[in-house]
């Protein structure tokens, strides 16, 4: 057991000051300081760069560095060893398809070969990446073997009313950039797509989010019970202020 003094003295720091607004949250870790915390500690080289990683993750202040520094870390074979399931999660949520491919392998017009999930799916996807978002829904438990076939562990997968993670921020964004190409792609009659723009009291703004809410749940379960699914379509709702927020 250290003191902040005594592990800053080990450490090279001149004071423990210095550490005390780190863990409380009030500093953030140079290059400098970050190397003497390294010292301090006394890191292998892998437990070296997993501590970087985890300092610039956690420092970072754009979701695109945020990003870079957590696939250093699913990288990190120590990691994967405690969090097996975190990998497969983001892999899941980094690409728009996993979700349609869930829904397809239950059909009645999947044969079992992955070209006849690929040939359905627009924009193009290839059957190796059928093949290998199979394999992902497997890992994870979303599906399994029944009759010969593919059966959904539960007939839906939320994320939540909020953005929880990282994870979760990079699937709202890919599927944002989905609609905005499916918009070019997609004739007038095949997509509906509209936009309020409103001025509103700031009281209501809880009211329509659990409208929204509401909604949704509304939908999953109108479709919840489906076993065997003849389309897949992609529902998004965007809801934001316009105006900065000033502080109550």
């Amino acid at each position: 057991v250290f003191s902040y003094r005594a592990f800053s003295r080990k450490a090279g720091f001149r004071t423990s000051n210095f550490l005390l607004l780190v863990m409380q949250g009030k500093r953030n870790l140079t290059e400098e300081s970050l190397n003497k915390l390294v010292r301090g500690l006394s890191l292998n080289k892998q437990e070296e760069e997993f501590f970087r990683n985890l300092v610039f993750f956690n420092q970072s202040k754009t979701h695109e560095e945020k990003n870079r520094y957590y696939r250093l870390l699913l990288q990190n074979k120590k990691f994967r060893q405690l969090q097996p399931i975190e990998r497969e999660r983001y892999e899941y949520y980094s690409d728009w398809y996993h979700p349609v491919v869930r829904e397809l392998v239950v059909s009645s017009s999947y044969d079992g070969t992955p070209e006849s999930i690929a040939n359905r799916l627009f924009p193009k996807v290839t059957p190796i990446q059928v093949s290998r978002s199979i394999e992902l829904l497997i890992k994870l438990g979303f599906i399994r073997r029944k009759n010969g076939g593919w059966e959904q562990t539960n007939s839906v997968v939320s994320t939540g009313p909020k953005l929880s993670s990282l994870v979760v921020h990079n699937y709202h964004k890919s599927l944002l950039d989905l609609s905005r190409e499916m918009m070019d792609r997609l004739s007038f009659q095949y997509r509906d797509t509209s936009a309020l723009t409103l001025g509103i009291k700031r009281d209501k703004l809880d009211q329509v989010r659990q409208k929204i809410r509401d909604f949704r749940r509304e939908i999953l379960s109108l479709v919840s019970e489906e076993t065997d699914p003849e389309e897949v379509v992609q529902l998004n709702i965007q809801f934001y202020p316009l105006t900065k927020m000033e502080e109550k």
